[in-house]
């Protein structure tokens, strides 16, 4: 058993709690996808300003209660779609508006 499913088997078996918006998630939809709605739901309301930092990639996944590959391949895709920029030594960065990709 591995990733998530070993996960909700700890949880299930020895009564650990999910920490954060993870428990909230759908054990039937893939975590990465609803990770990346989660962060992009949040720049799109404005909860992470346009050219502000994003919390480091270790303390999203301490918050949101998943794996931090998990977010780093979420910022990757938004980092794709020009939502983000993900400057070496300094952070990742939300782009204005104007920048970001059509993804519908």
């Amino acid at each position: 058993m591995t990733g998530r499913g070993w996960v909700l088997h700890a949880v299930a078996t020895y009564g650990l709690p999910m920490i954060g918006e993870a428990e909230n998630f759908d054990p039937d939809r893939t975590v990465w996808v609803q990770v990346y709605e989660l962060i992009r739901g949040r720049i799109e309301r404005g909860e992470y300003e346009e050219r502000s930092a994003l919390p480091s990639i270790y303390r999203l996944a301490d918050d949101i209660g998943v794996a931090h590959g998990t977010v780093r391949k979420v910022i990757a895709i938004l980092a794709e779609e020009h939502v983000v920029r993900p400057i070496s030594g300094k952070g990742t960065f939300v782009r204005p508006r104007s920048d970001w990709l059509d993804t519908v």
